[in-house]
């Protein structure tokens, strides 16, 4: 997923959320009449601990918004390690969108940072085992792709993107279909269409039931909310038949203990809900006029 192929709707959107239709910044505008100024900003990471770099080809892409002669500079890529005090990025350009843009790019580099700083901390702590770490679509409205996008630069895995791209029957289309093997009865064979098959068991008995009508049907069963002893049984039951996949409940303190039961991929909410941000700031300075 390259971010620059991102649509120009979000970009434009969050920048009028600070300057309105007409991109006017009423202080700049006025302190700046003219755009004679020029000026340097570098972005640096204030956190506490490193954090994972992710958002510098959308910085580059928000500046051009503003300015076809701004320039983005850095010695880093999307997926490097930024220690506290290092500089992320430099911005050249005129003073008035060197100002227009910080508050904006800000907002993206902190939140898409803290996704790919916290991915790499589950990833780091299962390195030792076969699981996989998966994002979700729990994501922020709009920002779906840049957030997923920060999950890859964090060694995470892209689940689906939406409803068009993979077959995920969940626990709300089984109970309005009555039972599980309802549910696999209106499934087609695998072999009548391409995309992943995906089914959410919630217990050894569900799983039961997929096990005994979906071999010709699925792909994949989601372990959804269990005790890691029933999560055991179940991976155990599932070997050399499905692939199978952790759900709900996946924290950080229990992601080993997942890891241990041999399950293939686990998909954790929380990369994208609760990631939060990172501590980044912009400083400027004039460089000639």
């Amino acid at each position: 997923m390259k971010i620059t192929e991102l649509n120009e709707t979000l970009l434009n959107i969050s920048l009028q959320e600070d300057l309105g239709e007409n991109f006017c910044d009423i202080t700049t505008d006025l302190l700046f009449p003219k755009d004679k100024i020029q000026g340097t900003a570098h972005i640096i990471s204030k956190h506490h601990e490193p954090i994972v770099v992710c958002g510098i080809e959308w910085t580059r892409f928000l500046f051009s918004k503003l300015s076809e002669d701004a320039r983005i500079e850095s010695d880093r890529s999307d997926g490097d390690l930024l220690m506290p005090g290092e500089r992320l990025l430099s911005v050249t350009a005129d003073a008035k969108t060197l100002l227009k843009g910080e508050r904006t790019a800000l907002n993206f580099l902190r939140h898409l940072c803290a996704i790919s700083t916290l991915t790499k901390k589950y990833v780091d702590k299962i390195s030792m085992y076969d699981l996989k770490i998966l994002d979700t679509r729990k994501t922020t409205p709009g920002f779906r792709l840049l957030e997923k996008y920060a999950v890859h630069c964090g060694g995470g895995m892209n689940h689906r993107m939406g409803l068009y791209d993979a077959v995920m029957i969940k626990d709300t289309h089984v109970d309005l279909l009555g039972d599980m093997e309802k549910t696999l009865i209106e499934l087609p064979c695998l072999n009548q269409h391409t995309l992943p098959v995906i089914v959410e068991v919630r217990s050894q008995e569900e799983l039961h039931i997929v096990l005994e009508h979906g071999q010709a049907k699925v792909h994949r069963v989601l372990l959804d909310n269990m005790s890691l002893e029933d999560m055991s049984a179940c991976v155990k039951a599932c070997q050399g038949i499905f692939e199978t996949e952790a759900s709900g409940n996946i924290r950080l303190d229990r992601i080993v203990d997942i890891a241990k039961t041999g399950v293939n991929y686990a998909s954790v909410g929380e990369l994208t809900y609760g990631a939060g941000h990172v501590d980044l700031s912009m400083k400027a300075w004039q460089e000639s006029v």
